[in-house]
């Protein structure tokens, strides 16, 4: 029990800090809470599918592969570019129903960030001996998606000053940089 409770713990501690995940949830939550439960649901499943990898050993074949690894990388700094220029030129909240593709944008990011496979890569090899994976996928689930909520209703509450469209623009260029930030990140470490 401990070794979940540690896993957990660590996972939970790793999840709320602010991230390419966590701004991206955040981003959407403050256009269309919607576009946020699937940019989290993406995000989830990609954390689900590594950290599963994580455990079965197939991390030690990423690392080895530095290709695939490298390919993962600029597959999810591609996608924060694409995502800094949208918030850079956007003038008002986009309203089009895009739940499906974000759904898959935000996979790409939850599974191609190389910080949660760093963090499984430190924390499973102590826990896997202990652990199954299933119970370990569910506290992946469960804690990942109270950070999400959390994340979403801090959107709401901002969410009125936002309507000021001068307010808007700041925030958007803000996250743009902020986004490519993550991207230079994402594509150094």
């Amino acid at each position: 029990m401990s070794d979940y409770l540690l896993f957990a713990g660590a996972f939970l501690a790793s999840a709320i800090a602010p991230g390419a995940d966590t701004l991206l949830i955040l981003s959407r939550a403050i256009s269309d809470k919607k576009l946020a439960i699937a940019a989290a649901a993406g995000i989830t499943t990609g954390k689900v599918l590594m950290v599963s990898i994580a455990y079965l050993g197939l991390a030690a074949l990423l690392q080895a592969n530095g290709e695939l690894l490298w390919a993962l990388k600029i597959l999810g700094a591609s996608f924060l570019i694409f995502k800094a220029f949208r918030f850079w030129l956007a003038d008002s909240v986009e309203t089009r129903d895009r739940k499906g593709s974000e759904f898959f944008a935000a996979l790409a990011i939850g599974f191609s960030n190389p910080q949660p496979l760093a963090f499984y890569l430190s924390v499973l090899p102590v826990v896997v001996g202990t652990t199954q994976l299933p119970v370990l996928i569910g506290i992946v689930i469960i804690g990942f998606s109270a950070v999400s909520a959390l994340y979403i209703f801090l959107a709401s509450r901002i969410s009125n000053w936002l309507a000021n469209r001068a307010n808007f623009r700041v925030v958007n260029k803000v996250l743009a940089i902020v986004f490519l930030g993550l991207a230079v990140i994402v594509l150094t470490r």
